[in-house]
Parts: C-alpha cells; structure tokens; sequence
C-alpha cells in the first residue's frame, strides 16, 4: 500500500507554459500495465512514464479543456485562476483486464478544477481512493 508520501510516481518538471506534469512511474515498469493494443505505444513513451505519457494524449488534453471549462477555469476551493490542473477524486482499477482507467474515461463528477498549491495540499492530506471496478 502507498502513502501520499510515497506514491508510485515521481514529479519531474512543468513542461513550457502548459500546466501539464510529467512523471516517471519509480516501481513498476510499464511493460507490467496491459493495455488495448491501440494504446501499448502509449506505454512505452520511456521519457515521461506511462501514466504520465496518457497526460499528453489529445484525448486527456480534451478531457481536462472540458472540466476546466465546467469549472470557470477557476480552482474550486480557492478559486485562482493560476497554474490550474484537472484532479482525479478518485482512481478506478479495472480487475478482468488488470489496468487503471485511462485518465479521460472518468466520469465529470470525479474530475474537478485544482490551482497547484491545493492540489498539492490535498495529495499530502489526503490520499486518492483506488476503487476496483
């Protein structure tokens, strides 16, 4: 079991002017994630991890255009509207097929509107619910 403190993956750098992160996965080589064959490239984006790879992806850079837009582009705690990213509230295991949900297959309701500084602050409070589904 991981903690907020010791989370599977490592924040690297800001790319440019995008409020978009890159990660490395630090435990698990991507090899080990099974995904749709459509998506395995995907995986193997050596640079920024898998899950951080996804982050990239048009269709994660749709997902987070819609819920930023749903929220004013405005945090929903603070409401800055200042270095803002798209939280997942919870993380979704898919069991028969072994793999998380790909970030934009989220519902909206499970998705909201964060500035850096409380998105921050909730991961070293409080740690995202993995549910298996």
């Amino acid at each position: 079991m991981t903690t907020p403190n010791d989370a599977p993956y490592k924040y690297l750098q800001f790319k440019g002017d995008q409020s978009y992160r890159r990660y490395i996965q630090e435990d698990i080589p991507a090899k080990s994630l099974p995904a749709k064959p459509q998506e395995q490239h995907l995986l193997n984006v050596k640079s920024h991890g898998s899950y951080g790879a996804l982050l990239f992806h048009p269709n994660w850079k749709a997902k987070r255009k819609e819920i930023l837009h749903r929220d004013m582009h405005r945090c929903v705690h603070c409401r800055s509207d200042k270095d803002l990213q798209v939280h997942h509230r919870q993380y979704h295991f898919i069991a028969n097929e072994q793999r998380f949900r790909l970030p934009w297959d989220y519902p909206g309701h499970l998705l909201i509107t964060l500035c850096e500084s409380c998105h921050n602050k909730g991961h070293n409070k409080y740690k995202v619910p993995t549910i298996t589904i």
